[in-house]
């Protein structure tokens, strides 16, 4: 009975235990670490939860694999739970093989402590990380989804304005050039200073 409830547990990363409460695989993220190169593996654990749920599919599975009906093996479930709580009772904890242990606290609770997965299974790989500065990808800012390439130029440095003004100095001259050309053009050269020499000269 230990085996299959080990083996349904595994595959369908639930398994409840009647009278009890219902065993669960989860798995924690992988973690980056950058300053070592490397990457964690992915952790699977085993919880345990006091609420009880469903066993239909336990049963089933314990059926097909046992060749008992669905009465004989609810039976032998039911009876294969009652012997772990009393075990839990009468010695320190009871193990689950492949699993983990069961024990009572002082306050009568039942507590689950899993088996760790042997190291070799969670070796970690090397992870070096690559910055393509020329690849564009999508950032967020506040709450605004924007990319890379946007926000390096909004924070790049704004080229200060060159000073031009000998351009204008250039420009002024012309046009005062313009107006004596224009000036003397509109005298015929000769009449506009005409009347101060004769009257420097009298």
């Amino acid at each position: 009975m230990q085996s299959q409830i080990a083996s349904y547990l595994f595959q369908h990363k639930t398994c409840p235990l009647p009278g009890l409460g219902t065993l669960s695989v989860l798995h924690s993220a992988a973690e980056a670490d950058f300053t070592d190169k490397s990457i964690a593996a992915p952790k699977s654990f085993i919880e345990f939860s006091d609420t009880e749920t469903d066993a239909t599919g336990l049963l089933n599975y314990l059926s097909v694999t046992s060749g008992g009906n669905t009465y004989e093996v609810s039976e032998a479930l039911d009876h294969f739970c009652d012997n772990l709580r009393n075990k839990m009772t009468a010695q320190p904890d009871a193990q689950l093989e492949s699993i983990g242990s069961f024990f009572v606290d002082a306050s009568g609770k039942i507590n689950f402590k899993p088996e760790e997965l042997p190291a070799a299974f969670r070796q970690p790989v090397f992870a070096e990380r690559v910055i393509h500065p020329d690849a564009e990808h999508q950032i967020l800012v506040g709450d605004k989804e924007t990319t890379n390439t946007v926000m390096t130029e909004f924070l790049a440095p704004k080229s200060e304005t060159k000073d031009r003004w000998w351009i204008w100095a250039i420009m002024l001259g012309l046009i005062g050039i313009a107006a004596v050309v224009i000036y003397f053009t509109a005298f015929n050269g000769t009449d506009a200073f005409g009347n101060a020499i004769n009257y420097i000269h009298s």
